[in-house]
């Protein structure tokens, strides 16, 4: 993939990412241009789960103490909430942020 390509699927994705959560309906957003950066609505999804992903590692130290870490886990879901609505929608089975936290082994206290 060149720098271009690159940089083009990055920016649809903060695009895609942005339109997410504004619209509460957990509706995967599509069209020609997404079709063209992504070629299926699979790829979408698994770019967005790899977007969620990299939120997780990078905001989530292992060395917090756990409380710090169940809240700052909690905001996160809190703040991207319309992209964890779609990856629900879109995932067979439990839903996207209950798998994650499994994934990661973080033990979140829900308030």
């Amino acid at each position: 993939m060149s720098w271009d390509e690159t940089r083009r699927r990055w920016q649809a994705i903060r695009e895609i990412t942005s339109v997410i959560e504004r619209d509460a309906t957990g509706e995967l957003p599509w069209d020609e241009t997404y079709a063209e950066i992504f070629g299926d609505r699979d790829s979408l999804v698994r770019a967005l789960e790899y977007r969620w992903t990299l939120m997780v590692q990078a905001q989530l130290d292992p060395e917090l103490p756990d409380a710090v870490l169940a809240e700052t886990f909690r905001k996160l879901t809190v703040r991207n909430a319309g992209l964890l609505r779609v990856l629900d929608r879109c995932a067979n089975g439990e839903p996207y942020a209950a798998a994650t936290k499994r994934m990661e082994g973080i033990a979140v206290v829900h308030a």
